[in-house]
C-alpha cells in the first residue's frame, strides 16, 4: 500500500516538470528540469518493481498469454536499446534462426523479463564491449497438466540467451544474484545504479509464465574475456495453461515497447567530462575532486561549487586515485558507494600515503545509520555528509575545511618554534614533519645541504617533497629549509647561545649579510636587535 502510495506525489512531480521543460527557459534550467525528470521516472520504475514483487507475493499476479509472432515482438524489444548501445560504443548484436515464430506468450512479463536482463547487461558491459542476443526453439522441460496430475507432456519453448562481456559475477557470488536486494560486489561497490530488485523480479516473472532461468560466467580469471550470460527458457505452447490465462485475440509485432529508455539505465555522458564547459574560477582557486559514478550528481555539486572553486571529477575510486597523485587537489568529495574502489578504500588510500595524508576528504553516502558514520571516520575522513543534503550543507564543509588547512599554514609561517602537533591536521602528517624535522637537525649546521639531498632524506622525490610541502607550509622545499634555519638561529638568539656571527655558521649560512637580510625578512628585525629585545 506505501508503495502504491508513492506513485501519486511522483506523478505530481514528473507531470508538471515535463510541462515545465516545453516552456521558455535557458538551457541551463532545462537540463535541471531533465535531471528531475530522468531520477523521478527511476524512482517510478523501482516502485512499479516493489509492487510487482508484491503482487507475485500475494498471488495477485496472472499470466495473460496471448497467441503472436514472437520473433519480431523479441527483435523490437533489444533494438530499443540500440541507440543507447551506440552511444556507448558498445556492439548490440541480435541472432535468430529464424525470422517468424508464433506461440504464446505473456506479452507485458517478457517485456519486463527481456528488459531487466538487457538493461542489466549494458550496465555492466564497459565501452567497446558487446551484448549478444540469440534466440533458438528447444524443447522445454516437462510440464504437468492441471487437470489431470499424471500426465506430462513436453512442450515447444524458446530459449532466450543474453551474453555480455565485462568484469562478470564472481563464481561464488552466482547462486545468491537472484536473491532480493542482494549485489554481488559488497555493500560499498557497485557498477551503475542497483538495487537488488531487478533480478529477483525477473526471476519471479520467468517462473510465473512456467519458465526457468540461469546465469553462468566463462573467462572469470581474465577481466577482458570474461562473459557472462542469462539464459531463459519460456514454454510457447499451450499445453500448460489454463483456460482462463489464455486471451483468444492474435496480438501483432508491432506492439511498442512501453518505455522508450531502457530501466536503470544512466546517461552514457563521460563522468569525467561533466565539467568541460563549467565556468573556470580563478587558477588560484583551491582544485577540489568529485569522485563520484553518478552524472547527475557530480553535475549537481558542480553546479554550486564551481563559482568558487575548480574542479575536476572521476568516476570511480580507483580513478579519483589516479587523479589525485597527478594533480594534488586540494580537497576530495567522494561517493561511498562505487565500481572498482569504494569511497572507504579510496580515502583510506589517501589518508595512509605520505605524498597525500594532508588532503581533505568529505565523504557521502545515503547510509544514513551511525555505524557507516563510524566507518567512514576509522578511515580518516574528515567529514562524512549524508544523502540526501543541502548545497549550502556541501559548500559550508567544503569551506571549512580548506580554510583550516589555510590557517594551518599561516600558523607555520608565524611560530619560532615548529611544533608538528600545531600545524599539522593529521597524525600521519605530524610523523612525516617529525621526520623532516629529524633530517633537518642532522643537517642543520650544513651550508651545502640542498633541498636534493633533504628529499633523499626523506625518501620522496623532489617533486613529492615540494607538493607536500606547499600543501603543509605554502612553501617550497627551499623556502622550507631557509625558515627552519631561521627559526632555529632565532631560538639560539633568544637563548643567548652565541653571537650574532656563530648563529648563522650554527644553522648553515656562510655569508653574514645575506644571513642578516633573510633574517629581516623573517621576523621584521635584525639578529642583533632580535637578540636585544629577547634578553
Amino acid at each position: 500500500n506505501i508503495s502504491h502510495e508513492f506513485r501519486t506525489p511522483l506523478t505530481l512531480i514528473l507531470g508538471p516538470t515535463k510541462e515545465m521543460l516545453s516552456g521558455e527557459f535557458t538551457e541551463h534550467i532545462k537540463d535541471k528540469f531533465k535531471m528531475i525528470i530522468r531520477n523521478g521516472e527511476r524512482l517510478l520504475n523501482l516502485v512499479n518493481q516493489l509492487l510487482d514483487l508484491s503482487k507475485v507475493e500475494s498471488g495477485q499476479m496472472k499470466l495473460q498469454v496471448c497467441k503472436t509472432d514472437i520473433i519480431p515482438f523479441l527483435k523490437g524489444l533489444v533494438f530499443s536499446f540500440a541507440s543507447y548501445a551506440d552511444r556507448k560504443k558498445i556492439k548490440l548484436k541480435f541472432r535468430v534462426n529464424e525470422k517468424s515464430l508464433i506461440g504464446y506468450i505473456e506479452l507485458d512479463k517478457t517485456e519486463k523479463i527481456m528488459t531487466n536482463l538487457l538493461s542489466n547487461a549494458f550496465k555492466f558491459t564497459p565501452e567497446g564491449g558487446q551484448v549478444i542476443v540469440s534466440i533458438n526453439t528447444v524443447i522445454s522441460a516437462p510440464h504437468q497438466v492441471s487437470e489431470d496430475k499424471s500426465k506430462v507432456e513436453k512442450s515447444k519453448a524458446i530459449e532466450i540467451t543474453i551474453t555480455n562481456t565485462g568484469s562478470g559475477i564472481p563464481l561464488d557470488k552466482l547462486p545468491y544474484i537472484f536473491n532480493r536486494f542482494y549485489q554481488a560486489n559488497g555493500s560499498h561497490q557497485k557498477n551503475g545504479q542497483g538495487s537488488g530488485i531487478g533480478l529477483a523480479l525477473t526471476k519471479e516473472l520467468v517462473e510465473i509464465c512456467h519458465g526457468q532461468i540461469q546465469v553462468n560466467c566463462k573467462g572469470a580469471g581474465s577481466r577482458a574475456q570474461t562473459q557472462t550470460t542469462f539464459t531463459v527458457i519460456l514454454p510457447i505452447g499451450k499445453e500448460h495453461l489454463k483456460q482462463e490465462e489464455i486471451i483468444d485475440t492474435m496480438e501483432t509485432a508491432d506492439r511498442k515497447p512501453e518505455t522508450d529508455i531502457p530501466i536503470s539505465v544512466e546517461s552514457t555522458e563521460n563522468v569525467e567530462g561533466v565539467l568541460d564547459q563549467s565556468p573556470v574560477s580563478s587558477l588560484q582557486s583551491p582544485l577540489l575532486l568529485i569522485v563520484e559514478d553518478n552524472l547527475d550528481v557530480t553535475r549537481y555539486i558542480s553546479s554550486f561549487l564551481q563559482k568558487d572553486y575548480r574542479l575536476i571529477a572521476a568516476k570511480e575510486g580507483q580513478a579519483g586515485w589516479k587523479k589525485t597523485l597527478k594533480q594534488y587537489p586540494d580537497l576530495i568529495i567522494s561517493d561511498v558507494m562505487m565500481p572498482v574502489m569504494d569511497g572507504f578504500a579510496l580515502c583510506k588510500k589517501v589518508k595512509s600515503d605520505h605524498r597525500t595524508s594532508h588532503i581533505p576528504v568529505i565523504l557521502l553516502t545515503a547510509k544514513a545509520d551511525i555505524e557507516s558514520k563510524i566507518d567512514g571516520f576509522e578511515f580518516g575522513a574528515d567529514a562524512y555528509v549524508t544523502k540526501p543534503f543541502e548545497s549550502k550543507e556541501l559548500q559550508v564543509r567544503v569551506k571549512n575545511l580548506i580554510e583550516q588547512r589555510k590557517k594551518l599554514r599561516e600558523k607555520f609561517s608565524r611560530m619560532i618554534e615548529v611544533e608538528p602537533d600545531e600545524i599539522a591536521a593529521s597524525s600521519m602528517d605530524k610523523l612525516f614533519l617529525k621526520q623532516l624535522l629529524t633530517v633537518f637537525e642532522a643537517h642543520v649546521a650544513e651550508s651545502d645541504f640542498s633541498t636534493n639531498d633533504f628529499a633523499l632524506e626523506v625518501g620522496m622525490s623532489r617533486a613529492n617533497l615540494h607538493r607536500k610541502l606547499q600543501a603543509l607550509t605554502n612553501q617550497s622545499t627551499h623556502e622550507f629549509l631557509r625558515t627552519l634555519r631561521l627559526k632555529r638561529a632565532a631560538q639560539l638568539l633568544k637563548k643567548s647561545t652565541g653571537t650574532v656571527t656563530e648563529v648563522a655558521y650554527a644553522v648553515g649560512f656562510n655569508n653574514l649579510s645575506h644571513f642578516a637580510n633573510t633574517f629581516r625578512k623573517q621576523f621584521g628585525q635584525l639578529p642583533s636587535d632580535f637578540a636585544k629585545d629577547n634578553q
